[in-house]
């Protein structure tokens, strides 16, 4: 018999779904963070990497066109596959809480999870073509996202899914 996490099982002012937004926003910001300087050090420029997540939606022709559109685009949906990808953890959770009990294993799996399908599904099936990164890349990008993206988003699912404290 499986229970579930009840979505109101939060302590404090914010509300479970406000928890996990921002922790989305967190590891994203993180991890767009870690890109602009592990990829600054190989000459890399901030816009460049914003412009190259635009341009899986844009195209790379459009997304490189001049003007600052795509620039904030990309951060915008950088941001915002973050927090989908939180609440899909969230989900995730609730079907299955006992992944709470080891939550950080849970989301080191998340972040390894999340990463192969960037890499595997959402860059193939976008505007960009598929290239294998580097095994610096591969490795450094594994270590953002095991520890700036999926325990980030593990540790504000487990404090948005937290029960009450006893009176």
């Amino acid at each position: 018999m499986t229970t579930s996490v009840p979505a109101t099982a939060h302590r404090g002012a914010l509300p479970a779904w406000l928890i996990v937004l921002l922790a989305g926003l967190l590891a994203g910001a993180l991890d767009l963070t870690f890109a602009v300087i592990f990829y600054g050090a190989q000459g890399v420029s901030p816009e460049r990497i914003l412009r190259g997540i635009a341009a899986g939606l844009l195209g790379r022709e459009a997304a490189f066109a001049p003007g600052g559109c795509p620039v904030a685009l990309g951060a915008f949906m950088h941001l915002f596959i973050s927090s989908c990808a939180a609440f899909v953890f969230y989900g995730i959770v609730r079907a299955r809480p006992a992944l709470l009990r080891r939550w950080q294993l849970a989301g080191a799996a998340f972040g390894v999870g999340v990463f192969l399908v960037m890499h595997f599904l959402v860059i193939p099936l976008s505007r960009l073509p598929f290239r294998l990164p580097s095994l610096y890349n591969t490795v450094g990008e594994l270590a953002s996202h095991i520890f700036l993206f999926g325990l980030v988003i593990a540790a504000g699912v487990r404090l948005a899914l937290r029960p009450p404290a006893k009176a």
